[in-house]
């Protein structure tokens, strides 16, 4: 399943996960990834984590920005 990794400046990232299937909350904690510091796009749609993610949809983690 080929995930692609965004912050949304430009610092994009494609990496490929050895599964046909998974949650979006499955895939967030096998990227190392807090819940709580991401969302989920499944086919330009952002979506829960409780959400199935298959190889055939194009999914998109966007990585939120802290910061004042």
């Amino acid at each position: 399943m080929k995930v692609k990794i965004t912050d949304g400046m430009g610092n994009d990232e494609e990496i490929n996960i050895e599964s046909d299937e998974l949650t979006g909350k499955e895939l967030l904690e096998k990227l190392d990834i807090n819940l709580f510091a991401a969302v989920i796009e499944k086919n330009n749609v952002i979506v829960s984590e409780s959400e199935i993610l298959t190889s055939a949809d194009d999914i998109k983690v966007l990585n939120m920005i802290h910061g004042g």
